[in-house]
């Protein structure tokens, strides 16, 4: 849940596609489309998924949207192009985003320790908040609870402030000193929204809304429950012993600013577009944001031309695939796997969002990709 998770190399399909080789500038050709429809009917068996809606874009303009499976399987709905899903921990690069504002605005400094915002926070005097951002601040994940686990589990969990969770979190053993190492946890990213909310003297998801997602993103919303509203949204699924069973939805007060929002294939490519064209942060705050600690690797492939973590940074995750560059953020919550991929250099974005915990939505990404620039 709202873990990172390695994208896994042998359950991906080898395309070859040459290093400097752009993108198609046509990926609705009926061919392209053909290729798309078969690896995503594919990986509806290959990874036991009920329903996946995949979307495509080139610098935020939407050039391929599509359903397949199902989103509800009581009622027979099928999965099409508007179908809402919980996005888990892409929620994580908003937060990002929302916190780089108020750096923006002079109101949070980056390298300031955390204490100065929120005093009272164990370790907070040895932890900044871009450590926070970039996963290196040694904090502990408050989902390593079993209790708290559990009750995510059995749809048991109760409502509670962010607070809860960063406390949660904050108190347990550091498990590295801070800014040594990079690691992921889920805790840098409740502190960060607790930070928002002590800054901005509102609600986490009060000013996220007001200052981005009413602005650009209509169908992108903070979750009270894991089902999204509204009356295109998936029904979360397990799938064990040959079979489906439906996750009844629960509080996602415990997901907060790491990942508790939820959204389309439509909002998420248009949401790419705005951050990396500028619309967002100004262009020096967004090459500060994306710029990852030095020495500070992920655990990934040492392969240069194929290591899609290399870095973490406000939210993304920086690798290359067949020698391009690449930029993404997956999510997972109970009933829920979701991909933002986007190629920088090319303006390529592609995102898959499912209804079933079994998904791999970061293989069928990169299948994709590959397809789009082999052509």
């Amino acid at each position: 849940m709202l873990k990172y998770r390695p994208l896994t190399w042998p359950c991906l399909v080898t395309l070859v596609a040459g290093l400097a080789t752009p993108a198609a500038a046509d990926p609705l050709s009926a061919s392209l489309q053909a290729r798309i429809n078969a690896i995503a009917q594919r990986q509806l068996g290959v990874q036991h998924i009920s329903g996946q809606t995949i979307g495509i874009g080139r610098n935020g303009t939407l050039l391929f949207s599509r359903g397949y499976g199902i989103r509800d399987r009581a009622h027979r709905l099928p999965a099409d192009a508007g179908t809402a899903y919980a996005i888990g921990s892409i929620t994580k690069q908003f937060t990002a985003a929302a916190a780089m504002l108020l750096v923006e605005r002079q109101r949070v400094v980056l390298g300031t320790q955390l204490a100065h915002y929120l005093p009272g926070i164990r370790h907070s005097s040895q932890v900044t908040v871009r450590e926070l951002l970039d996963q290196i601040s040694g904090y502990s994940d408050y989902l390593e609870d079993h209790k708290l686990l559990a009750s995510i589990e059995n749809s048991t969990v109760q409502a509670r402030p962010i607070s809860y969770f960063v406390t949660l979190g904050a108190n347990m053993p550091l498990m590295f000193a801070p800014g040594s190492k990079w690691a992921y946890s889920n805790t840098n990213y409740a502190a960060l929204g607790l930070l928002i909310e002590r800054v901005a003297g509102e609600p986490y998801q009060q000013f996220l809304a007001n200052e981005i997602l009413h602005r650009y993103l209509p169908q992108t919303t903070y979750l009270t429950t894991s089902l999204p509203p509204g009356n295109d949204s998936a029904q979360g699924y397990n799938f064990a012993k040959g079979r489906f069973t439906l996750v009844k939805p629960y509080d996602m007060s415990w997901a907060n600013a790491a990942g508790a929002l939820g959204s389309t294939v439509s909002d998420l490519v248009r949401w790419d577009g705005l951050f990396f064209g500028g619309r967002i942060l100004k262009p020096a705050t967004l090459r500060t944001a994306l710029t990852a600690p030095a020495n500070r690797p992920m655990l990934a492939s040492k392969d240069p031309r194929n290591n899609v973590a290399q870095s973490y940074a406000s939210g993304w995750v920086h690798g290359a695939d067949e020698g391009r560059s690449l930029i993404w953020h997956n999510g997972g919550t109970i009933g829920y796997r979701t991909m933002n991929l986007v190629f920088p250099r090319d303006g390529l974005e592609i995102v898959v969002l499912t209804n079933a915990t079994t998904a791999a939505p970061e293989s069928t990404a990169l299948q994709i990709a590959r397809a789009l620039y082999a052509r």
